[in-house]
């Protein structure tokens, strides 16, 4: 038994007794689903980042940069960063004000629509559903190499392990094993990345080291990034935007990571968490893409190249660290998972399934018991290896961006957004990625890229049909008078001292954003531009 398998599987009975711990204190569905509505910055900050970043972070995209997508993911990662503080702001506090247990319930009694909130739970389902699958596959390839088993041993185990806490404890046990898991591998990551850069020469000359190694992806530090042969620069830039975008609305509107603002103690605790998770997103993972191109100087033709950090854990920093950085890794699936479970169980039994309940307590045990069916269904998914960790959380990602975008900005700034015009925007917008998606990967219709990519003919069909399913109707005044109160700045939220606290988070923020900007420009523009043309001097005759 090696000490890496040790130290994840200690790691992971913390976890589960923590859990349990937490699910000790869970007294009814407000606990179980918004952890009473009081948690404070830290672990909103740590729910939300440890939720995105999960396996498809730290295997999916490190193989992708490692394949030469470094601008790609840099610039998507600073528009989804962004995303955290447009959503919270014009979205995530007017959700919290309006005190529902579930998202799909918020847009239900928003709009006065029993439809709109069962469609709006079945989107929830499959988007979220996909995205457990994903975590459930990486978590559980993680784990079969650490212990030398079959995959499917490595699932069962996986499984096992996020859901023993977290149909228990829900949000409650969750939001602390998050923060726990986050400050694993956001601490383990940190003091790994300087012997990984070491190893391949240095920090300070990785660039020069990759720009000089024939085995290295080609134009991996140009402004367009790798174009894998193809040449088509635009496109290669247009494909980090797009997909910024989309993770921009994810982040600041789908219910894994919105919805943590209803279980946040106030609205100035939720805008200073989202700035936290801000900050993550745009340094933390622009650190963890560098440690994984750092890789290419020791093997640059891993196979498959998901295994990019797991391979750097064993053979380019110390075993300690390495077990530490393996544990993290293992943390921020499970962390996921536990959130995606959550988010499913939760929509099934509150917004889909529809039975009255004799009592909060029938509630709670029916809400576990459907927790459990849907982890059991994920498991069996993930037996049938659909696709890459990536692609399955990418896919799922965009169900939500392009069904929920208009409907939920809407839902707080339309005064003529209407109950039916939501119902046929969600509907339309779903339908209409999928179709598409369905489309473009058969190989029936390839005419679609850049801004007539699935998900924005999901978008711009939702967009018209939010217009047409609205026309000729006027919201009713029970609509009209949820908009208003939402609106209502609460007592409690005018506390001076509180803005004064939310905006030094915020003069924080500008200040880094301004000193990433002029380090982009120092180390990586202009040295590459140097690099560049004195490449272009030794050619000249």
């Amino acid at each position: 038994m090696s000490m890496q398998f040790v130290f994840v599987i200690f790691s992971i009975l913390v976890y589960i007794v923590v859990g349990l711990w937490a699910g000790r204190k869970v007294k009814d569905t407000a606990d179980y689903y918004v952890s009473g509505r009081n948690a404070p910055t830290l672990l909103i900050a740590g729910t939300l980042f440890a939720s995105m970043l999960s396996t498809n972070g730290f295997m999916g995209d490190t193989a992708w940069t490692y394949g030469g997508a470094l601008v790609n993911a840099v610039t998507l990662n600073a528009l989804c960063g962004a995303g955290y503080v447009v959503g919270v702001l014009f979205f995530g506090r007017y959700l919290r004000r309006a005190k529902r247990l579930t998202m799909p319930e918020y847009f239900g009694k928003r709009f006065n629509s029993p439809a709109v909130q069962k469609v709006a739970g079945v989107i929830t389902v499959l988007s979220i559903t996909s995205y457990l699958l994903a975590v459930t596959t990486g978590t559980g390839i993680l784990l079969s190499e650490l212990i030398g088993s079959s995959r499917a041993v490595g699932f069962i185990i996986a499984w096992v392990c996020f859901t023993s806490f977290t149909f228990y404890s829900g949000s409650s046990g969750v939001i602390i094993t998050d923060t726990m898991m986050f400050l694993l591998f956001l601490g383990a990551t940190v003091i790994a990345g300087p012997y990984m850069f070491s190893e391949a020469g240095g920090l300070s000359n990785l660039m020069d080291n990759i720009l000089n190694n024939p085995n290295a992806p080609a134009d991996m530090f140009a402004y367009h990034g790798t174009t894998y042969g193809s040449g088509d620069k635009f496109g290669a830039v247009m494909y980090g935007l797009i997909y910024g975008v989309i993770w921009l609305i994810v982040v600041g509107i789908s219910p894994w990571q919105a919805g943590r603002n209803m279980m946040a103690k106030s609205e100035h605790v939720a805008m200073r968490s989202s700035t936290v998770a801000c900050v993550c997103t745009t340094v933390f993972l622009t650190y963890l893409y560098l440690m994984s191109i750092a890789v290419i100087q020791l093997d640059p033709a891993l196979d498959p190249p998901e295994r990019v950090i797991i391979w750097a854990s064993y053979n380019m920093m110390p075993k300690v660290i390495g077990c530490l950085v393996l544990a993290g890794i293992m943390a921020a699936g499970l962390s996921s998972a536990s959130t995606f479970l959550s988010v499913v169980g939760f929509t099934v039994t509150q917004d889909i399934v529809g039975v009255k309940f004799k009592d909060d307590h029938s509630k709670l045990v029916w809400t576990r018991i459907i927790m459990l069916i849907v982890g059991v269904v994920a498991l069996i998914l993930a037996f049938a290896d659909l696709g890459s960790i990536r692609i399955i959380s990418w896919f799922a990602s965009t169900i939500i961006a392009s069904s929920w975008f208009v409907v939920a900005f809407g839902s707080v700034w339309s005064k003529k957004l209407t109950a039916r015009g939501a119902l046929w925007s969600m509907v339309a917008g779903f339908l209409g990625f999928i179709i598409t998606k369905w489309l473009h990967a058969s190989g029936i219709w390839k005419v679609f890229s850049n801004f007539t990519d699935p998900f924005f003919i999901g978008l711009y069909l939702s967009i018209i049909f939010a217009f047409l399913g609205s026309m000729g109707h006027k919201p009713s005044k029970q609509e009209a008078d949820i908009l208003a109160e939402m609106h209502v700045i609460p007592a409690e939220e005018t506390v001076m001292t509180e803005y004064k606290r939310t905006f030094a988070y915020a003069n924080v923020l500008i200040v880094l954003g301004l000193a990433i900007i002029v380090g982009l420009i120092v180390f990586w523009a202009l040295p590459y531009n140097e690099f560049m043309a004195n490449a272009a001097a030794a050619v000249t005759p």
